[in-house]
Order: structure tokens, then C-alpha cells, then sequence
């Protein structure tokens, strides 16, 4: 799986990384977090995020530093959205729309557009506040960062619940030549 993840060249969500969402929001109000994310094409990104809720919608502002080994270095800021559209009642899957628009300054401004649905179920641990979120997200992009409008990826990933406060995902993502490739890790403190 990981040889496909770091097979395609890298671009991604609204920021430009393999950060994905699960359909499920993990927080009472909201929540902070950083992330961390290895690209194929020797690109390292650092973010920093805040999401809040607002009834069962929830939003996320996140901005962040891109490494490119051997090209521009920049920054990079987005907005992202995560609305409930599936319910387990429905169905065994919770599906949740994800959409957001991101700016990259590293070559001038370029623009990323993603729309995903996520897919996946909580299971929990008996007696515990311990859980896991396995998801995955088929995700279209309109980009103006790449050669490719329109690209289209698979991100797939699995939120750990470690406390009613702290929270570890894991995410990564293959797809056509201008979409994501590659692997995050993300930390998010929960209120």
C-alpha cells in the first residue's frame, strides 16, 4: 500500500497535503491540532489547524509551511468544511461531504478545490473512551497548481482516539498525476 501511496506525484487537499477527514467529528466544540505530511516528490508540509463546530457542521482554518527538496519552499492556508450527509440509521457506513479551497504561495498563488465524500465507522473500545474511525475519501480537485484542472484521489485513514482530550490520525492518499501522494500524521487536542 505504501509503495502505491508514494507512486504518484504529490498535491492534495485544500493545502496542498495528504491530510483527510474522517466523517466523524471526534470534539464537543472544537478542537487544535499540527500535522505532519510525506510527499513523493521529496515534500514535506507543516501545518497548523483549528476546526470548530457549528451544529452538525464543523470548519477548519489551516495554514502551514511546504519543504520542497530542490524547488520553492512556502506557505500555505486553507479553509476547509465537513458536513454529515450519511448516518449509521441509513446505513453501516457514516458518510460525511468534505470540501475547501486552499492557496499556495510557493510559485506565485495557486488555488486547490477539493470535494470528497468520506466513508467509515467508529468502533469502540468496551468500557473505555478509547475508539478508531477506519475511513476512506474519494476526493475530485480542480487545481491551478498542476498541469491537470481536475485530478482525482483515494485517501484512506484511521483516527485513534486516545482520551476525551487527545486524538492521533493517520491518513495517506494515491491518484491521478495531480493529485495527493503521500502520508500524514496529524495531533489534535479535543474540547
Amino acid at each position: 500500500m505504501l509503495a502505491l501511496v508514494l507512486a504518484s506525484p504529490a498535491a492534495g487537499q485544500e493545502t496542498g497535503t495528504p491530510v483527510y477527514h474522517a466523517p466523524y467529528r471526534s470534539f464537543a466544540t472544537g478542537e487544535l491540532g499540527a500535522a505532519i505530511s510525506f510527499e513523493r516528490s521529496q515534500q514535506t508540509g507543516l501545518e497548523g489547524f483549528y476546526r470548530h463546530g457549528i451544529g452538525p457542521v464543523d470548519v477548519a482554518l489551516r495554514g502551514g509551511w511546504m519543504i520542497l527538496d530542490g524547488g520553492p519552499d512556502g506557505f500555505v492556508l486553507g479553509l476547509d468544511g465537513r458536513v454529515p450527509v450519511i448516518s449509521e440509521f441509513a446505513s453501516p457506513l457514516r458518510g460525511a461531504l468534505v470540501t475547501g479551497v486552499g492557496l499556495d504561495f510557493r510559485n506565485g498563488t495557486g488555488v486547490w478545490v477539493p470535494v470528497g465524500l468520506s466513508l467509515g465507522r467508529r468502533l469502540t473500545v468496551e468500557h473505555s473512551v478509547v475508539s478508531l474511525v477506519p475511513y476512506l475519501q474519494p476526493t475530485v480537485f480542480y487545481t491551478s497548481v498542476a498541469d491537470d484542472d481536475v485530478a482525482f484521489a483515494l485517501g484512506l485513514g484511521l483516527d485513534l482516539r486516545l482520551s476525551t482530550a487527545f486524538e492521533v490520525r493517520v491518513s495517506g492518499s494515491f491518484g491521478t498525476a495531480a493529485a495527493p501522494a503521500g502520508v500524514a500524521v496529524t495531533a489534535a487536542w479535543l474540547k
